[in-house]
């Protein structure tokens, strides 16, 4: 039985970028979905066994903050937003410790602003960090430092910050594990009609012209953010994958075949 492209591109990885969303995190019923991290933790296992390493960039800080000080999904001004972020992020981390703890996997937490990826003094030093981390058999959870970055100085959304730590990580995959399982030429919520790319390995301004801004209620990338990363990706040799995170096992599903969108670089 001949491999799928998912198989085959994740079984020469060496390094893979797990990035979760926040209504992955938070579902719609407003509850923190712990059997999920619990099946991307038994996922990520399976990595580790492999001798590969692997990198969670998490949202859902701001969403869980939500929860526990009872903001439901009203807009929050910034300074809102960063006390949510404070109080949510020590949740979001614990739960990640906590589940991967059982699973025999160390954790470790890792904020980050938009100054570490533009400074090369910082950036060399997160590089470096990381790398150490990497190396101890840890897996970092990383996600942006929300309580003290400005809205002038935000990476603006985890999809961006997953190819900058892709990069800095010198990873072999991207996974973003978004709401919607790939790439279409319109969004397929609005249009059935809509036509499904399932590999895309340059991207033209026809593929641009298929990103909507549409956003998910507590999450804040749309598909046009994820082609900016698909795009970064390429770039430094690294591919990237979008697909749907929505059920259990999540990389599991990937392999055996879930349909999901391919950003390869070079030429495969």
């Amino acid at each position: 039985m001949s491999k799928n492209i998912s198989q085959t591109v994740f079984e020469k990885a060496q390094t893979v970028v797990f990035k979760v969303g926040s209504s992955l995190i938070v579902g719609a019923d407003g509850d923190v979905r712990t059997d999920w991290i619990d099946s991307l933790a038994e996922d990520i296992r399976g990595l580790l066994l492999q001798g590969k390493k692997a990198v969670i960039v998490s949202s859902g800080a701001v969403a869980m903050g939500r929860l526990r000080l009872g903001l439901g999904v009203q807009k929050l001004n910034l300074s809102q937003k960063q006390a949510a972020a404070a109080v949510g992020q020590i949740e979001l981390s614990s739960m990640y410790q906590e589940i991967l703890e059982i699973k025999k996997i160390k954790a470790a937490q890792v904020l980050l602003t938009q100054d570490n990826a533009e400074n090369e003094h910082t950036f060399i030093n997160a590089v470096t960090t990381l790398k150490t981390i990497l190396e101890m058999g840890v897996v970092p959870i990383i996600n942006e430092n929300d309580t003290v970055s400005s809205e002038e100085m935000k990476f603006g959304d985890n999809d961006r910050l997953s190819a900058i730590v892709a990069h800095m990580v010198n990873a072999d995959v991207l996974v973003l594990l978004s709401d919607i399982d790939g790439l279409y030429s319109a969004d397929p919520k609005i249009n059935p009609l809509a036509e499904f790319y399932p590999v895309i390995k340059k991207i033209t301004p026809k593929v641009e012209a298929m990103a909507s801004s549409s956003k998910s209620t507590l999450g804040t990338g749309g598909m046009k953010s994820k082609l900016m990363a698909g795009q970064m990706c390429m770039g430094i040799g690294c591919d990237m994958v979008i697909t749907t995170g929505a059920d259990l096992y999540p990389l599991r599903r990937l392999l055996n075949g879930e349909r999901c969108t391919w950003f390869l670089h070079g030429d495969k």
